[in-house]
C-alpha cells in the first residue's frame, strides 16, 4: 500500500504550528483543503490540533473522490455535487480507521472503477473491517460537509445573482448538506453502560504491580525508560493532567521547595522543537505534589534525564531515550506496549488514568464528606476547569452510578425472603 497524502506539521520562527495536507508524490500541500484551513480556522484563533484534526477528515475525502475518480471542482462547474450514492458511499468511509480507508481506496484506484457501489461495501463489510465510533465520524462528516459548502459559496459568490447556475448550485448544496447530515451518527449518549470510565481498585493495585521498575512483569526496557514511565503513570494518576499538560511541564516549572508544578498553557512555544506540539487545553494553575512525587521526580531529573547530553538543550520533563523531548508518539507507544503485555489491565490509555485520578478524588470526597458544591470547585481547580463549565459534573458520573447500585443492593437486603416450601 503506497500512502498518497499525509498531513504535516510546519512551525514558523514564531514558534507557530500550522498543519498542510500534502500531496507525498509531489511534496505540494493541496491547495484548496489549505486555504480553507487558513480563512475558516486559522483566521478565528483555532489550535492547531483542531486544523490537524480538521484536515485529517478532508483527507478521508481526497482520497475517497480519488477512489471515485469524481472531479468536484469541475462538477462545481456544472452545478452538480455528489450523488445519493456516492454520499453513502462517502459514510460508509467515514466509519473506518484511516489504515483501512487507504487499503480501500487503493484497491479501487488499482481496479480503476469509476464508481464504488454499495454492493462492494457490502463485500467488505463481510471480512469484519474495524470502523471508529460514531463520534469519531460524525467529525469527519461534519467538517468534510463545511467543507463542500465552502467550494460552493466561493463559486456561487463569483456568479451573478441572475446566473441560472446560481439557484442550481444553491438547491444542490442544500440537497447534499441534507443527504449528510441525514447520514451523520446519532451519538450514543445513552448508551453508557458498557463505558470504562475509571481502574478499580483491584486493576488499581494490578498496575502499581506491573510498572514497579523492579518488577519482573515490566513491560519496558532500559533502566532510564522503566523509571520515566512509571513516575508517568505515578503523574497521571496523582494530578489528573491531560497528555499535553504532561509533555509540556519544564523542569523550571518544578518548584522543590514548595512541591508544586505550574501546569501552563504555551500554545506555539517556540522553544519546543517538537512539530507536533503538545498543547494545554484547560487553564493554568498550580498544583501540589506530594513528598514522594516530588523526590521520584527530583530523583528521575537528575539520575536518570541528566545522563542524556541532548536533555541538556531544553528543558522539558520527561525525555526519550536519547534525550529529545518526549512526543505524543512516544507517550502512545509507551502504552500501546503495556497493553500488549499485559491484555488483563483491558487497554489502559492517559486519559483513563485521568478518569482514574477523578474516581479516587470522589471516593476521598465521600470519606471526608465534603459538601458536594465544595468538591465541585475543587474538582475543577485541579483540572483546570471553569467552575461554570459544569464538566466536573461528568466525571461525578461513576460515584452516582456506584452509589445508586449499592443503594439499590441494600434496598434488596431489606426485601422480606418468602420461605421455600419445599423445605
Amino acid at each position: 500500500m503506497t500512502r498518497r497524502y499525509a498531513v504535516k506539521n510546519i512551525v514558523f520562527e514564531s514558534g507557530e504550528r500550522f498543519p498542510l495536507l500534502v500531496n507525498l508524490c509531489t511534496g505540494i500541500p493541496l491547495f484548496d483543503p489549505t486555504v480553507f484551513t487558513l480563512t475558516e480556522f486559522r483566521a478565528r484563533n483555532r489550535a492547531s490540533a483542531t486544523i490537524e484534526q480538521v484536515l485529517r477528515a478532508l483527507k478521508v475525502f481526497v482520497l475517497f473522490c480519488d477512489a471515485h475518480q469524481i472531479d468536484l471542482a469541475n462538477r462545481i462547474l456544472d452545478g452538480r455535487l455528489l450523488g445519493l450514492g456516492e454520499l453513502d458511499s462517502l459514510a460508509k468511509l467515514c466509519r473506518l480507521p484511516m489504515s483501512e480507508i487507504e487499503s480501500v481506496t487503493d484497491a479501487d484506484i488499482t481496479q480503476r472503477r469509476t464508481t464504488v457501489s454499495r454492493l462492494s461495501y457490502r463485500a467488505k463489510a463481510k471480512h469484519s473491517l474495524p470502523e471508529v465510533d460514531g463520534d469519531s465520524a460524525g467529525v469527519r462528516m461534519r467538517y468534510i460537509r463545511q467543507y463542500i459548502s465552502w467550494l460552493v459559496d466561493r463559486r456561487i459568490l463569483s456568479l451573478s445573482a441572475r446566473d441560472p447556475s446560481h439557484s442550481a448550485l444553491l438547491r444542490t448544496k442544500e440537497i447534499v448538506e441534507s443527504g449528510l447530515n441525514a447520514r451523520i451518527p446519532i451519538g450514543k449518549g445513552r448508551n453508557k453502560v458498557h463505558c470504562r470510565k475509571a481502574l478499580d481498585e483491584v486493576a488499581q493495585d494490578l498496575l502499581w504491580k506491573i510498572v514497579d521498575v523492579d518488577s519482573p512483569e515490566n513491560p519496558w526496557e532500559g533502566r532510564h525508560a522503566k523509571v520515566r514511565n512509571e513516575l508517568i503513570v505515578r503523574w497521571f494518576m496523582g494530578l489528573g493532567v491531560r497528555r499535553g499538560e504532561l509533555l509540556g511541564v519544564k523542569v523550571s516549572d518544578i518548584n522543590f521547595r514548595s512541591n508544586e508544578v505550574f501546569i501552563s498553557r504555551r500554545a506555539d512555544d517556540p522553544s519546543d522543537p517538537r512539530a507536533n506540539q503538545p498543547n494545554t487545553k484547560t487553564s493554568d494553575r498550580v498544583l501540589p505534589l506530594s513528598g514522594e512525587l516530588a523526590r521520584r521526580t527530583r530523583l528521575y531529573i537528575f539520575e536518570e534525564r541528566r545522563r542524556y547530553f541532548a536533555a541538556r538543550k531544553h528543558a522539558f520533563l520527561f525525555v526519550a531515550n536519547g534525550g529529545a523531548p518526549l512526543s505524543l508518539r512516544g507517550l502512545n507507544k509507551m502504552f500501546s506496549v503495556l497493553n500488549a503485555k499485559h491484555p488483563k489491565l483491558l487497554n489502559v490509555f492517559p486519559h483513563l488514568l485521568r478518569h482514574t485520578n477523578n474516581y479516587n478524588f470522589s471516593r476521598l470526597a465521600d470519606e471526608q464528606r465534603m459538601d458536594p458544591e465544595r468538591e465541585k470547585k475543587a474538582r475543577s481547580h485541579l483540572m483546570g476547569w471553569s467552575e461554570t463549565s459544569g464538566t466536573a459534573e461528568k466525571y461525578m458520573r461513576r460515584e452516582i452510578e456506584r452509589k445508586a447500585r449499592n443503594a439499590s443492593l441494600e434496598l434488596q437486603s431489606k426485601m422480606v425472603t418468602p420461605n421455600d416450601e419445599s423445605n
